[in-house]
């Protein structure tokens, strides 16, 4: 397996975003950690985009669940 995403991804990732500027913006905001490469492309570390995904797809499943919470009569 590949330690970071390829550019390819990147681009799917970032669809409609050009430039790399914004795309680092962009995956920032995600919530991911972004290095950049010297032609300024984006590089995220495979594993850390994985785990921060997989904590939002978490989040999200808990939050549209229905409140746990109950009044006692």
């Amino acid at each position: 397996m590949i330690a970071d995403l390829s550019d390819d991804e990147i681009d799917q990732i970032c669809d409609g975003l050009s430039q790399n500027a914004a795309r680092v913006r962009y995956l920032r905001r995600m919530g991911l950690v972004v290095r950049q490469k010297p032609n300024g492309r984006p590089l995220v570390n495979r594993a850390h985009y994985d785990a921060t995904m997989n904590g939002s797809a978490r989040a999200e499943q808990r939050s549209s669940r229905a409140p746990a919470w109950s009044v006692a009569a």
